[in-house]
């Protein structure tokens, strides 16, 4: 998936849809997020917080996946070395996904043009969802009108999985994708790899293209011999 939106091509992970993510304690905001339209009678949204790897990326890619006529996905991680314009004239969409958005906090053009745009969604009763690694008000704005308007948006703080909720979530992604995975393997991936999500959908990844070309079921010998090619 891509976002055309934005005058840099901006490349959407072609899993992060709703229908991929396992929410486990993270319910309410999925179901919330996941019937976000952008139709409210008011300015709304979200603000979405927690560690490194906790799906929020997921979540905001797939709000843009769902409403892809009327959503604009902003990844600050590729966008923050860019002059700020980049983000002008983007309040035409129902939708505005801001991910990463505290790396912003401290340079003052972004958050200007950040502000800008909140206002922009604000006067015309549209949608603001981002994520963080923190709450609004331990984010480091400068601007204070800026943290004023972002305290708005409800706060929900990303859970982990713990590790029976890490299986589950990677049994849903490979049958998502068509891997046929036991929970033996499942059991194995957990005590070899890091446990974040990221990490454990990149070997996933890459198990899936290496059974391909070898044409070999994910046995643990095959996955054992993929995970040592990658060390």
């Amino acid at each position: 998936m891509s976002v055309g939106q934005l005058p840099l091509a901006v490349q959407l992970d072609d899993f992060a849809v709703f229908e991929s993510f396992f929410p486990a304690r993270n319910h309410e905001i999925y179901q919330l997020l996941s019937e976000l339209d952008g139709s409210s009678d008011r300015f709304d949204g979200y603000w979405l917080w927690g560690e490194t790897a906790s799906g929020k990326s997921h979540l905001l890619q797939a709000v843009s996946d769902n409403m892809i006529n009327n959503c604009v996905y902003i990844p600050m991680k590729e966008l923050i070395g860019h002059n700020p314009d980049i983000i002008q004239d983007l309040s035409s969409r129902n939708i505005v996904c801001i991910d990463d958005i505290d790396l912003c906090a401290g340079k003052k053009e972004w958050e200007l043009a950040i502000f800008d745009l909140c206002n922009q969604l604000f006067d015309r009763k549209l949608s603001l969802v981002t994520s963080s690694s923190s709450k609004v008000a331990s984010s480091g704005f400068i601007i204070n009108d800026l943290q004023s308007r972002l305290s708005i948006l409800p706060s929900y703080k990303i859970q982990h999985l713990n590790d029976e909720e890490s299986k589950s979530a990677l049994r849903l992604r490979a049958k998502f994708r068509g891997i046929e995975i036991s929970n033996e393997v499942l059991d194995y991936l957990l005590k070899r790899v890091n446990r974040d999500m990221t990490s454990l959908y990149e070997i996933l990844d890459r198990l899936d293209n290496a059974s391909l070309i070898a044409k070999r079921k994910l046995s643990i010998p095959f996955v054992k011999e993929v995970i040592n090619q990658s060390n």
